[in-house]
């Protein structure tokens, strides 16, 4: 297994992105100074109380058990398996604060999705293609024919275990963690 811790900038999701997630329209809040001024908040708040990283490995198919290569990559040979996520103590800020505040909850999680949503697509494309790497489009358990429970095949295989829990549903903790796979184009 290996690493990449960000820096900031690698997981910075865009305003508008994190509102629209969050069900606000940005022309709205842009308009709305005092608003502004609360998102503002929020969005250093998650800053300064995420600890993302990212856990990957290369990985050859036949290491890879039945069930978790989605049908769309069965013609790779060679996958790169990655979870990203922002960490424990993001969690418990979100916990807390949405016990002060539902809003402030609201904006924090929304927040948090689309900042690790920015990071996988940093880490996918800018850091990958740094190494030489180039991949698929990533896709999640979760979706298709890629059952959640995958999470864990997934977690296994990077042995993070003692770092990323997984229910027996597939719902990962943190909270704010997610996995992937993508082809490796040779």
């Amino acid at each position: 297994m290996k690493t990449f811790i960000p820096d900031k900038y690698h997981y910075m999701p865009s305003k508008k992105i994190f509102l629209a997630r969050a069900g606000a329209r940005y022309k709205s809040v842009i308009n709305d100074e005092k608003l502004m001024d609360f998102v503002n908040k929020v969005y250093l708040i998650g800053l300064s109380n995420a600890a993302p990283i990212v856990y990957w490995d290369v990985f050859d198919k036949d290491s890879i058990p039945d069930g978790a290569i989605p049908e769309k990559f069965s013609n790779y040979k060679k996958f790169i398996i990655c979870a990203s996520t922002l960490g424990d103590k993001f969690d418990l800020v979100i916990d807390k604060l949405s016990e002060e505040s539902t809003m402030i909850g609201m904006l924090l999680d929304a927040w948090g999705s689309e900042a690790l949503e920015t990071l996988n697509d940093y880490f996918q494309f800018h850091y990958l293609q740094g190494l030489s790497i180039k991949t698929s489009m990533r896709f999640s358990p979760g979706y298709g024919d890629l059952n959640i429970t995958v999470n864990n095949i997934y977690v296994e295989l990077l042995n993070i275990a003692e770092k990323v829990k997984v229910n027996r549903f597939g719902v990962m903790l943190p909270r704010k963690t997610t996995t992937f796979i993508a082809g490796i184009n040779d």
